[in-house]
């Protein structure tokens, strides 16, 4: 267990961010000492080609072991400090550093709101994988769009404009699962995906195949319908392939057959 001296306070303040920070980064060094495996850095490295991000190879299971040992301190930080601690962690360039990020940003999500969001943005700066991505959209964004929709909307609009990639792909994840079955947000998640059909990033492509999968739930025969428009328009059957990974039969069919309109692309090339 990770204590303290006695009589000291487990409060942490912004001064001591730095040494709670070190003290983390010390833990998890001893966990590659003794927990790494070069198979999974190998692993690692194949799920996360192109980024710059690094791993120690320890376990998730091991990393989420520690946090829990952290969680009562990280929690009572203020909002401010969670921030500022976490910032350190996606900063570190390790995936099990960035774990530690998330945990500690998911602890600031009862206390966010819109006053915060240009710190929420600060951490998405800081971003370079998209397993942080996707853990920002189910664990932060979707809470927020319910409890402050048309503050979080205009988050995720702007997100949907940047250039960092990452931003763009949160921007249209933030409408998967439950947020895209609910049907409650198909007007916004239409739009921002069609800003970003023609856009040149991988991993950008695969986020709006998943949101436009998931609102299918909710307003499935318009998603349709604009999956089809996108295969006749030429779109990358990355994100129309996705989308209807979970489609069968004569809707399936009806999509695949769907062929680009050549005279409406050469229109639009001149």
């Amino acid at each position: 267990m990770v204590g303290r001296p006695h009589g000291q306070s487990s409060m942490v303040t912004d001064k001591q961010v730095p040494d709670l920070y070190s003290e983390v980064v010390k833990q998890l060094e001893k966990l590659d000492e003794t927990e790494a495996s070069e198979a999974r850095i190998q692993w690692f490295e194949e799920q996360h080609k192109g980024s710059t991000l690094r791993s120690y190879g320890i376990k998730t299971s091991k990393v989420r072991r520690l946090i829990g040992r952290y969680r009562g301190r990280f929690k009572q930080l203020n909002l401010e400090t969670k921030f500022e601690l976490a910032k350190r962690f996606y900063e570190s360039g390790f995936f099990e550093q960035a774990t530690i990020g998330d945990a500690v940003v998911e602890l600031s999500v009862p206390s966010l709101t819109p006053t915060h969001f240009d710190r929420l943005d600060e951490v998405a700066s800081c971003f370079n994988n998209w397993a942080s991505v996707d853990w920002l959209c189910l664990r932060v964004l979707q809470p927020l769009l319910l409890k402050y929709r048309e503050a979080t909307l205009t988050l995720v609009k702007r997100w949907n404009r940047s250039k960092n990639k990452w931003k763009r792909r949160a921007s249209v994840v933030a409408f998967v699962r439950k947020i895209g079955a609910s049907g409650d947000f198909t007007d916004e998640a239409l739009e921002l995906c069609d800003n970003l059909v023609w856009d040149k990033e991988d991993i950008v492509q695969k986020g709006v195949g998943w949101a436009l999968k998931d609102n299918l739930s909710g307003a499935r025969r318009r998603v349709l319908d604009y999956v089809k428009s996108l295969r006749r328009k030429g779109v990358s059957s990355t994100i129309t392939l996705y989308a209807i990974r979970d489609v069968k039969g004569k809707e399936r069919r009806e999509i695949l057959e769907a062929r680009p309109d050549t005279k409406q692309k050469s229109r639009t090339v001149t």
